[in-house]
C-alpha cells in the first residue's frame, strides 16, 4: 500500500465537534482502500483507519447530501462495509451528521472489549459543505501519474 502524505484533510464542523477525513491508502491499481476518520470536540478524540469497499459510494454520500441543500425528510445513512464508519444526516434547518465510529475489537462478537464513539457534526449546508465536498473528492481521488 502506498500512503500519499501530502494529501490534505477534509473536515466537516467547527471546534465543538468536527469530522475529518485524512491519510488515504491506495492499492496498487490506484483505488482507495484506507482512509483515516476522526471525530474531535471538547473533551473528545477518537480515530481510526477503516477499509473502503468503494470511494464513489462515500463521495456521492456527501455530494447527495450536498445536491439537496435545502433539505429532505428522513434521515440519509452511509456505513462501512465492516460497520467500523457510520454516518446519518439529517436536514432540521441545517444538517446534523451522527458520526459513530467502532474500534476493531468492538465489533468482534466473541469479545466484550472495545469502544464506541459517537458524536453530532453541525454544517451548514451551502459553502461548508460544497467545500467539504470538494475536498473529500480530491482526497479519495488518486492523481494520474
Amino acid at each position: 500500500m502506498a500512503t500519499d502524505e501530502l494529501r490534505p484533510a477534509a473536515r466537516l464542523g467547527d471546534a465543538g465537534m468536527s469530522l475529518e477525513f485524512s491519510d488515504p491508502q491506495f492499492d496498487e491499481s490506484g483505488n482507495l482502500r484506507y482512509l483515516q476518520a476522526r471525530l474531535h470536540g471538547t473533551r473528545l478524540d477518537a480515530q481510526l483507519t477503516f477499509y473502503v469497499y468503494e470511494a464513489a459510494e462515500l463521495v456521492r454520500y456527501f455530494r447527495r447530501l450536498d445536491d439537496d441543500w435545502r433539505g429532505w425528510t428522513g434521515e440519509r445513512q452511509f456505513e462501512s462495509v465492516e460497520s467500523d464508519l457510520v454516518l446519518s444526516a439529517r436536514h432540521v434547518g441545517r444538517i446534523e451528521l451522527t458520526v459513530t465510529l467502532t474500534g476493531e475489537a468492538a465489533r468482534d462478537l466473541s469479545g466484550h472489549v472495545g469502544w464506541t464513539c459517537q458524536g453530532i457534526v453541525g454544517v451548514e449546508p451551502g459553502e461548508e459543505l460544497s467545500g467539504f465536498v470538494r475536498d473529500f473528492d480530491g482526497l479519495v481521488t488518486r492523481p494520474a501519474r
